[in-house]
């Protein structure tokens, strides 16, 4: 998920750079692709990206958006603004779902999260795109009955950088770049 219009960071989140200069969207990618999938998606306006079909219904728009072109059974979601993401905890996130069948996530924390593209799922986000429905993840996962993973040891994984603050409180090494 790279599509939102990251209005607390007052610029592109996926653009901002990493110590070691790897942007936010390449990490993500990276880390996606050393993972046993068949193919990686980008939702948003980036290069190879999928475009949000109807601008403005947030992450579930994007989702929608991204399942409306693809042919697969599930999908494994991460959001760009979580660097700390690691290959183990997805590993553990897609077996989970893939042995499972079911929606998972991990805690209290609704990215990432592995999704089965059943018939279920796509009437809920046309739903959401035509404004007849809850814009949140966490209403889509309850409504599917997702499973709620155990946290692992550490939750600094699951922390997200939103605003200028947070991307400085996390990387004082790295200036925070002007907006282009």
């Amino acid at each position: 998920m790279a599509g939102g219009r990251s209005s607390r960071m007052g610029r592109d989140k996926s653009r901002l750079p990493l110590p070691g200069g790897e942007l936010f969207l390449e990490r993500a990618i990276g880390l996606l692709r050393a993972l046993p999938l068949a193919e990686v998606f980008v939702s948003g306006n980036h290069a190879d990206g999928i475009p949000d079909l109807i601008p403005g219904r947030g992450p579930l728009g994007g989702l929608y958006s991204v399942t409306s072109v693809i042919d697969t059974g599930a999908v494994l979601v991460i959001p760009v603004d979580m660097p700390l993401l690691n290959a183990e905890l997805l590993t553990r996130l897609l077996r989970e779902g893939e042995s499972s069948g079911c929606a998972c996530y991990f805690g209290d924390f609704y990215f990432p999260f592995w999704l089965p593209l059943s018939s279920e799922v796509r009437v809920f986000l046309r739903a959401v795109v035509e404004g007849r429905g809850p814009r949140s993840v966490g209403a889509l996962l309850r409504h599917v009955g997702a499973r709620q993973l155990p946290m692992p040891a550490c939750q600094q994984v699951f922390n997200n950088i939103n605003t200028p603050a947070e991307y400085t409180a996390n990387y004082p090494q790295v200036n925070y770049p002007k907006a282009n």
